[in-house]
């Protein structure tokens, strides 16, 4: 498994909260927030599909990390799904 996917994986399966902002240039961002209060980022472009999806920043208490990791498409199917579940 790529790391992409196991960083959507572990935020799809035990996070417990998600917000969904428009950055720029129209940029999807979802925002998941795990067990420990991390923050993991996922992005994909407007016109994108869910081949599209890149994990992107981890907001940790006292530091953070950037990435810039593709997204298989079983995973940025369940991106998708809960962009729209949290748009609703």
């Amino acid at each position: 498994m790529h790391l992409g996917d196991s960083l959507a994986q572990e935020a799809l399966t035990t996070g417990s909260k998600t917000s969904v902002a428009i950055g720029p240039c129209g940029v999807i961002r979802l925002a998941i927030t795990l067990p420990d209060g991390a923050v993991q980022h996922f992005e994909c472009p407007p016109a994108g599909t869910i081949a599209d999806w890149r994990a992107t920043d981890l907001e940790a208490p006292g530091s953070g990390f950037t990435f810039n990791e593709p997204i298989t498409e079983t995973w940025g199917h369940a991106l998708t799904l809960a962009t729209r579940n949290s748009l609703t």
